[in-house]
């Protein structure tokens, strides 16, 4: 058994913020927050800096080199280890649209690995997105691929994950967008709006059929405009009039700007609103150059002032954030308070994939995921389950 005490820091707990914070660990769990050193524990100085829960990634492609798309388990555990170093505890590995025999490898090579990974952040559960999208928006996604969804596909892929796909995006305004709202919610599956060119009338059809989250808002994702004359609101203003529904925000700092940010956090507050990453397998490397997807078929990108482009930078290809630079974005650039910035990193995105018992928050019982950052919001120490990164 194994026993530490973190101290000397700031704790930022899901309402508060307390001076002279500290945590316990045993083994892998927290035992005591802002309460004194027990004798004889070995003592971690957070040396004036602020003690936070781990960082939970709800949508990220890769990071250091590798792809989820690669279908290679060490490239898996490669992404897992190098977002830790940036803070992330617990990400969902995130697809793209491809055929069902690319997507069938990357689903078995998510199966292979212990999902908690040695010294790297654990995997959480498979974010399927696509490959049901519009062609119109389809982003950087590759072309060729988007299509209908049907039951049977659904189903197959739903059985080849075993219990593991935890959501799945859809764009509301394609046929059958009724047989994908019932077998996501048959097999409790967070269905979520993306790469869509639909109307407000198609969101909130969708909304009423069990769609509970926006993927990447503002980010293909439409709003208000004119068809053949006609106005129109979009996924947008839908979005933003029900309170049940989640938004997530790339917080990379090149995706949107401040108010992007700021009009959804308002609106919708900390608790119904997760910053991502949506980082591609650039993160965490000096590559100017790399591929969206899986690297013998995905989609080639140039690395240019900070974020993953399309070589002729027509549209944003993913980005190269990790998540220690979404709290600097959300909170040192954008301003917003650092208990909701860490919440939106933390609690939001662990409630909405159903972890929070354990995971978000530090909390006594909770799995000890702490991440030790300095005054200047620079990581100095991570922990998954009481091990250090």
């Amino acid at each position: 058994m194994k026993a530490f005490w973190i101290g000397n820091g700031k704790t930022v707990l899901p309402d508060e913020i307390c001076d002279n914070g500290s945590v316990l660990v045993h083994d892998d769990k927290i035992v005591a927050v802002n309460e004194p050193c027990p004798d004889g524990v070995e003592v971690v100085d957070a040396a004036g800096g602020y003690i936070l829960p781990g960082f939970i990634d709800l949508h990220v492609h890769g990071g250091g080199g590798a792809d989820f798309m690669d279908a290679d388990p060490e490239g898996l555990r490669t992404i897992a280890r190098t977002h830790a170093k940036f803070g992330t505890t617990g990400l969902c590995p995130t697809s793209m649209t491809s055929t069902n025999d690319v997507l069938e490898r990357a689903i078995k090579s998510y199966l292979a690995v212990d999902e908690k990974v040695s010294v790297g952040a654990e995997l959480l559960g498979i974010h399927l997105e696509g490959p049901y999208f519009s062609t119109s928006n389809k982003g950087a996604q590759p072309v060729g691929e988007q299509r209908i969804p049907t039951r049977e596909e659904m189903e197959h892929i739903i059985a080849l994950g075993e219990g593991k796909i935890v959501r799945w995006d859809e764009a509301p305004e394609l046929p059958n967008t009724d047989v994908f709202a019932a077998v996501t919610r048959e097999h409790g599956i967070m269905a979520s709006i993306a790469h869509t060119d639909g109307i407000a009338d198609d969101a909130n059809r969708a909304f009423e059929m069990g769609f509970s989250h926006v993927t990447h808002f503002y980010s293909a994702t439409t709003t208000g405009r004119k068809i053949n004359g006609w106005c129109y609101s979009g996924v947008n203003e839908a979005t933003f009039l029900n309170d049940d529904v989640s938004v997530e925000i790339i917080a990379d700092g090149m995706h949107i700007p401040r108010e992007h940010m700021l009009v959804p956090y308002r609106i919708k507050g900390a608790d119904m609103m997760a910053l991502i990453t949506d980082a591609m397998r650039a993160a965490g490397t000096d590559d100017e150059y790399s591929v969206l997807g899986a690297k013998d078929t995905g989609v080639p990108v140039i690395i240019k002032d900070g974020v993953a482009q399309l070589l002729d930078l027509s549209f944003y290809a993913g980005s190269v954030g990790t998540m220690d630079r979404a709290l600097r974005v959300a909170h040192v650039r954008y301003g917003i308070s650092l208990v909701d910035a860490v919440k939106m990193m933390s609690l939001t995105p662990a409630r909405l994939i159903g972890r929070d018992g354990d995971k978000g928050s530090l909390t006594v019982g909770k799995d000890a995921d702490v991440v030790i950052m300095d005054p200047e919001f620079t990581i100095k120490d991570v922990f998954v389950r009481g091990t250090k990164v």
